[in-house]
């Protein structure tokens, strides 16, 4: 695919923007990508971008240090993965991990990192069409144990078995999760 700003290059960067429930995508090359950039035409949020095509110093490894990193663990650059062997460097150079056991080496740099790129670190974009129910997050869990609670109080019992069931329904979906 060419990218759609110059059609010269092929396009390297996918970007998804979504607002409410426009969506609009771009597909640029690095050249195109780098320039829209600096020249702020891009959402402030790119969301498909991999981690190595950012080049105007999104990430801390990239500048400045970002506040939050400093943890009780061993310093950034002696900390490696146990499986696969990637270290620190390793992957602040490329922004990819070797294994999946790499995600809890490297977990005090994710959350600022996501904060930083997708403004939060919890996900709620599209997820497999195979996951089980509605994600439900743990405030939205307490807040549907609160509605039982209320119509039992209220003797609405057929309420309260619906909302019962379906919240057993999200805790064994967790469940099988984990």
């Amino acid at each position: 695919m060419k990218c759609e700003r110059c059609g010269l290059r092929e396009a390297e960067v996918h970007i998804r923007h979504q607002k409410g429930k426009e969506k609009v995508d771009f597909h640029l090359c690095r050249q195109c990508a780098e320039q829209m950039a600096k020249d702020g035409l891009l959402p402030d949020i790119p969301l498909d971008m991999p981690l190595d095509c950012f080049p105007w110093g999104l990430f801390p490894w990239q500048g400045a240090a970002t506040p939050g990193l400093e943890t009780d663990s061993p310093p950034a650059d002696q900390r490696a993965c146990s499986h696969c062997g990637l270290d620190h460097s390793s992957f602040r150079k490329t922004g990819k991990f070797g294994c999946p056991d790499c995600y809890e080496v490297f977990r005090e740099d994710l959350s600022p990192l996501f904060r930083k790129i997708h403004g939060s670190d919890i996900h709620r974009g599209a997820r497999p069409r195979n996951a089980c129910g509605d994600v439900v997050s743990p405030e939205g869990l307490g807040s549907l144990r609160k509605e039982l609670q209320e119509a039992v109080e209220k003797e609405e019992y057929e309420r309260a078995a619906v909302i019962r069931d379906r919240i057993r329904e999200i805790e064994e979906c967790h469940e099988g999760e984990g």
